[in-house]
Order: C-alpha cells, then sequence, then structure tokens
C-alpha cells in the first residue's frame, strides 16, 4: 500500500492508526543494482505526509540506516528519479548517533549515497574511544597513550581508559566515503585536559578510517593546562603526536619556581599568636615567539625557526634559530641559539654564534665570535613591548665589545 502512495503525485497524510495499520516503521529498500548504498531505511513518527519527490515525517522523528540512528522533531527525506531516497534533512535540533560518535545541530543534512553528515548551527559531536587495543589497534595490550599539544612526554594511561574528544562549532561535516571531517567557524576542542581553538579544524583520516592528522586554521589556539602555542596555522600528527605551528607562532611554557619559605607566626605577650600567610608558588613563564615551531613529544623539544624572540623573567633573546630542551614534566631545562644570536640579561648583553642557557640558574654560556657588554646605569626587568621594538636594532648597532672565543656566567 505504501508503494502505491508513493506512486502517486498528491499528497497524503498518514496518521498514528494508519501508519500502525501499514506495519509501521516504514522502510524503503535502497537495492538498486549497480548503486553505491544498500539497505532498509527504516523511518518512524507520529505523522508521515509522502509526495512524488519527497517525505515530510514529523514528531519523535526516528530514522535508522545502516549503523546511523537520527532522531529530531521533524525531517524531510527527498528521493531520486526511481523512488529511492538520496536525502534528509532533520530540524529542531536533531541527534544523529553513529558507533561511538554523536552530534548534535540545529539542522543535520545526511545523504545516503556517501552517508556524508552536514551539521549546521551550533553543531557539537563528540567522538569516543574506549582505549580498548584489540578495539583501536593499539599495538601494546596494557597502555594506551593520551594526545598531547604542547610538547611533553606522552601520558601513558590503562587499556580501557574512555577518551573523549568534543567539537564544538558553526557547522561540522563529516563524508565517510572521502575520510574528512571539517568544523568551520568558533571552533573548539576539547581531549581531557587539552583544549584547542580555531576558525577552522579539518580531520584526516587513515586506511583504518581512525583521524591521523588535525590541522586548525585561523587563530589557532592550543592549550594543555596553562602552557599553550598560538599560530595561524598548528598541525597536529597523532601517531607521532607531534605539533607544527606556523605563522606568528607564540608559546607559553610556565616555570614553576620553588616554594618560597613561609615566615614564622608573629608572638607578641599578652596577644593571640597571628598565623603567618602561606608560602606561595612563583611562575615564571618562557615566552617563545617566531614564524614557525615543531614541538615533539619523543624528545620533548620546542624548535622555532625565524625571527626567534625569548622572554623569561630579565632574561631576552633574538636568534634565527632556538632549540628547547624539556623534561618528562614538560619544564624547561635548557635553551639553545643556533647562529648568530643575542641575549640579554640585566646590565649585560651576549653575541654570539651559539649561546646556551640554563633555566633552572639562568646560566649563560656564549661560544663562537662571542661579544660581552656591561650596560652602565640602572638596572631593571625588561618589558616584552620594550624588547619587541628594540632588540633587534641592539643586536645590529652595538659598538661597544669585549671579544673571545667563549664565555661562560653563572647567575
Amino acid at each position: 500500500m505504501i508503494s502505491k502512495y508513493l506512486a502517486k503525485s498528491h499528497k497524503v497524510i498518514l496518521t498514528p492508526a494508519i501508519l500502525l495499520s501499514l506495519a509501521t516503521p516504514t522502510c524503503f529498500a535502497q537495492e538498486m543494482p549497480g548503486a553505491a548504498i544498500s539497505g532498509p531505511v527504516d523511518i518512524q513518527a507520529q505523522e508521515q505526509e509522502f509526495a512524488q519527490d519527497h517525505v515530510v515525517a514529523k514528531g519523535a522523528v526516528r530514522v535508522v540506516y545502516k549503523e546511523s540512528v537520527i532522531n529530531a522533531p521533524q525531517a524531510i527525506m527527498y528521493k531520486d528519479a526511481t523512488g529511492n531516497l538520496r536525502s534528509a534533512v532533520f530540524t529542531g535540533h536533531p541527534n544523529l548517533v553513529q558507533g561511538n560518535s554523536k552530534l548534535d545541530a540545529d539542522t543535520i543534512t545526511f545523504e545516503m549515497l556517501t552517508q556524508k553528515v552536514i551539521a549546521e548551527g551550533h553543531a557539537h559531536s563528540e567522538v569516543i574511544s574506549s582505549g580498548d587495543p584489540k578495539k583501536e589497534g593499539k599495538p601494546d595490550a596494557n597502555k594506551s597513550v593520551a594526545v598531547n599539544f604542547t610538547g611533553s612526554k606522552p601520558v601513558e594511561k590503562p587499556a580501557g581508559t574512555v577518551e573523549r574528544i568534543i567539537t564544538d562549532s558553526d557547522k561540522q561535516e563529516y563524508d565517510q566515503g572521502s575520510g574528512k571531517f571539517i568544523a568551520i567557524g568558533h571552533v573548539h576542542v576539547k581531549n581531557g585536559d587539552i583544549t584547542a581553538s580555531a576558525d577552522k579544524l579539518q580531520l584526516m583520516y587513515g586506511v583504518d578510517k581512525k583521524p591521523e592528522t588535525a590541522i586548525f586554521t585561523g587563530n589557532a589556539v592550543a592549550t594543555q593546562n596553562r602552557n599553550s602555542t598560538s599560530a595561524d596555522s598548528i598541525t597536529y600528527f597523532m601517531s607521532t603526536k607531534r605539533l607544527q605551528a606556523t605563522g606568528h607562532v607564540k608559546s607559553q611554557v610556565i616555570q614553576p619556581k620553588k616554594k618560597a619559605e613561609a615566615p614564622k607566626p608573629i608572638s607578641q605577650p599578652g596577644l593571640l599568636d597571628v598565623p603567618a600567610m602561606a608560602a606561595t608558588v612563583q611562575e615564571v613563564p618562557i615566552i617563545i615567539t617566531s614564524d614557525s615551531q615543531d614541538l615533539s613529544q619523543d624528545n620533548g623539544r620546542i624548535t622555532a625557526n625565524g625571527n626567534v624572540h625569548v622572554y623569561y623573567d630579565d632574561t631576552t633573546g633574538i636568534g634565527p634559530k632556538i632549540v628547547v630542551l624539556r623534561n618528562p614534566e614538560g619544564k624547561a631545562e635548557k635553551v639553545y641559539f643556533v647562529g648568530r644570536s643575542q641575549v640579554n640579561q640585566a646590565g649585560r648583553r651576549w653575541i654570539a654564534d651559539r649561546i646556551t642557557m640554563t633555566v633552572a640558574t639562568k646560566k649563560i654560556l656564549a661560544e663562537g665570535n662571542t661579544k660581552a657588554f656591561i650596560i652602565n646605569g640602572p638596572l631593571k626587568k625588561p618589558a616584552i613591548q620594550d624588547v619587541e621594538t628594540q632588540l633587534a636594532s641592539r643586536f645590529q648597532n652595538a659598538n661597544q665589545s669585549i671579544s673571545s672565543t667563549k664565555i661562560e656566567r653563572p647567575q
């Protein structure tokens, strides 16, 4: 009887009672010879309206096609010339479940032929990974590796740990056929203690249908705890846990200092003891700006290239390239300036082909055609904005020097 209604050009309203008599849910068989789609499309709704080229479903709409389940207040399903469904538009903030993935938005368009999904308006998606090596294809049966955007070594987690990747944006598209996921407009991504934001995100999938590369473009920022990297574009390679940032790159690495000793309580005869204030931990960031940066988890390094500027407490530096070595906790231990570089500290300046700074002690080791300067006058901690505009010119115009092949000064 349903096929009879579909063959006519006029519209027919099917009430819940009529649908029940027609053995709901409605099923459209997609068994076209040579077609890419196959299998039934199950449609359940409180009301369905059939026309020549489309079907309108209203009220508690539920559509099932293969592993995709979509629920919505209303949907319009469009047919091709042969009467088979080719696409469906769900409105009223629908939600889609596909395996371990979830998606909801103001509007969802689902294309049956390619299983392409387009979500528009407050799009929100969640991808859940169980951390089970048998399901996720991990080589080690006892551990899984958490994603880390900030360049420190990967965090090992026991098997079975649930990893949830949450993406919010204005629009999202997933093409199962080509293995591409795109999020556009006010993109925000969260995975554990990692957050990232950008104007656009593109995920590239491998042959195993798992995401391999995440490309953030336009005002891209990746943050873990209080460490962060911002750039015009950030590319993250999931298999190697490597991050590459290009264009106006700025990284901030927090360096926790030793906890200050708490003063003793104040005691006066005849008065209650006044408790001392608790000791606090001073945190000083290392700020790195450059044209590009490469952060690797395997060796804990940060490599910055092109117009590199470094700011740390009263130390500033400029050069063509630096390499920052970090310990497993992500704390920077040494900064290597490669190529003709300059480092400033209060009252002192070094210019050399290679300069090494030990972060904990701020010890400087300058090597190769070295020049050292003693700067007279009051000493003060330089402001970043002052150094940014003056450091390069000072580097070029230095006219008083002490030359040697190697200079080393402990802090």
